[in-house]
């Protein structure tokens, strides 16, 4: 597995994109996301190889909401690419303590495409697989 993508929760993206030391210049996408009613902004760091995906909740019952209000802008989770997400559900969920927190299937350009994800949350972090559909 490799490192796809650091998700950061924020209140404010003009705030968190300046603590980055980056602009809305940075920003190669941006979208909705209705199942969980979150604006999602994606950028590119060339220099790491990396993504990084700002999660900014719209809703008083976001699926981010609760986070923001506590951190206004924090690391939220880890995202890993698999080709397989059943294999990692059932290996993952196979260990004490360890539970899925959601899948979800959205289009973003940026990563591919289509993607299907798988959120687990193992002990207090949470870990997001990411599979590029073909």
């Amino acid at each position: 597995m490799k490192i796809h993508h650091l998700g950061l929760v924020v209140t404010d993206v003009d705030e968190a994109l300046a603590a980055l030391g980056l602009s809305r210049l940075n920003i190669t996408e941006t979208i909705f996301d209705t199942n969980q009613k979150n604006n999602l902004h994606f950028i590119h760091l060339p220099e790491n190889n990396l993504w990084i995906e700002l999660v900014e909740p719209r809703a008083e019952d976001a699926s981010t909401a609760k986070f923001a209000k506590k951190f206004s802008i924090g690391l939220h989770h880890l995202a890993m690419t698999t080709e397989d997400l059943e294999t990692i559900e059932t290996m993952y969920t196979s260990r004490p303590g360890n539970f899925v927190l959601g899948r979800y299937q959205i289009n973003v350009d940026s990563f591919g495409g289509k993607i299907r994800t798988l959120f687990i949350a193992v002990k207090g972090l949470i870990l997001e697989f990411v599979k590029v559909e073909k």
